[in-house]
């Protein structure tokens, strides 16, 4: 009998050292945008988002959560930009299906909808660049440029919002944007990128970008390689933001314009 207590306080033990491992890792990814209920007030809404925002950090950390970035936009933006976006970063989708089967799970996203709006909002369909290798962007597909378990929660972490220039057609700028995203990748991951997940819109790209450190994104920036990166960008987008995914604990107010890292290490 001690034999089998022993064995299985090894296994709880175990599965504990696993499952905190894990969650140091993200390998699975929820790309959502999100476009507020006409009848919220602004500033309703920025209520509920923080709550929301609580919840999602109250359902998922130490169970699956790696880190949960959110994004939003300035309050004078086209309106085709969504009101909210984040990236939930997962350890795995065994272990996010497992949490939304849940009856605290179900609740939660039912609650998605006292929120956003059901027509337009939703989770981006994520491609895995490096496997995939598509020769054209999808629109409203979400693309993870560089493939490969990441930590989210540690480092530093940008968030960027460009919009099409005028002038250029939808068909043109996915072009465009398909040969950018590719030169960012190859020459910013020698310097120091480990994430790049963005989405793809015919008239927007929305990127979530997690650097070794704030000195690495600085340094990669002022090289030429990083200088010609930001120049390709100029060419096709209008930046509506680009700036640091701040710390954050989830539940205080958030405010327009602001980017948050509800994990971050």
């Amino acid at each position: 009998m001690k034999l089998v207590k022993s064995l299985i306080l090894m296994v709880m033990i175990w599965s504990l050292n696993v499952n905190a491992q894990s969650i140091d890792s993200a390998n699975y990814f929820r790309v959502w945008q999100g476009f507020q209920r006409a009848e919220l007030s602004q500033q309703d809404f920025y209520n509920s988002v923080a709550g929301f925002m609580k919840a999602t950090v109250d359902l998922y950390k130490g169970r699956a959560l790696n880190n949960y970035i959110v994004i939003i936009p300035p309050v004078v933006k086209p309106s085709y930009i969504p009101d909210e976006l984040a990236l939930v970063a997962l350890n795995s989708k065994e272990s996010y299906d497992q949490i939304r089967a849940t009856p605290e799970g179900q609740a939660y996203s039912a609650r998605h909808w006292d929120i956003f709006d059901r027509a337009t909002s939703k989770s981006a369909p994520l491609v895995d660049f490096t496997v995939e290798n598509p020769s054209q962007l999808v629109n409203q597909n979400a693309y993870d440029m560089i493939g490969k378990a990441n930590n989210w929660a540690v480092g530093y972490s940008t968030v960027f919002i460009g919009t099409k220039k005028a002038g250029l057609s939808s068909e043109l700028f996915l072009s465009r944007l398909h040969t950018h995203v590719k030169l960012a990748k190859t020459v910013m991951v020698p310097k120091g990128l480990k994430g790049y997940i963005f989405i793809a819109n015919e008239n927007y790209e929305i990127a979530y970008l997690n650097w070794e450190s704030k000195e690495a994104h600085d340094a990669a920036g002022a090289t030429e390689g990083g200088q010609s990166v930001f120049n390709d960008a100029k060419e096709i987008m209008d930046v509506l933001m680009y700036q640091q995914a701040k710390n954050f604990n989830a539940g205080e107010a958030i405010s327009a314009g602001e980017g948050y890292s509800t994990l971050q290490r």
